[in-house]
């Protein structure tokens, strides 16, 4: 089974894809907004917008790299003792 991860595009919870087909409905837990997936996008069924399924995986993407390398720089920084 392959799970997708994309985050919402209004409030940016992480949405969890277990499956993706035509006409598939997917509602966000925190912010309730509902889109479905039709035509290899997801359209929000309020504003009628339309979200590409790599634009809310690279927004994704970005923030997780992000994240990385701030937690990496403050636990893997040394400063050089002067001499």
């Amino acid at each position: 089974m392959v799970v997708k991860l994309i985050r919402c595009p209004y409030c940016g919870e992480e949405i969890e894809l277990r499956d993706l087909y035509e006409g598939m409905e997917v509602q966000c837990t925190l912010c309730g907004a509902v889109m479905i997936y039709q035509n290899g996008k997801f359209l929000h069924l309020d504003t009628n917008e339309e979200y590409e399924l790599e634009e809310l995986e690279e927004e994704m993407k970005e923030e997780f790299e992000e994240e990385f390398e701030e937690e990496f720089e403050e636990d893997y920084y040394f400063e050089e003792d002067e001499y």
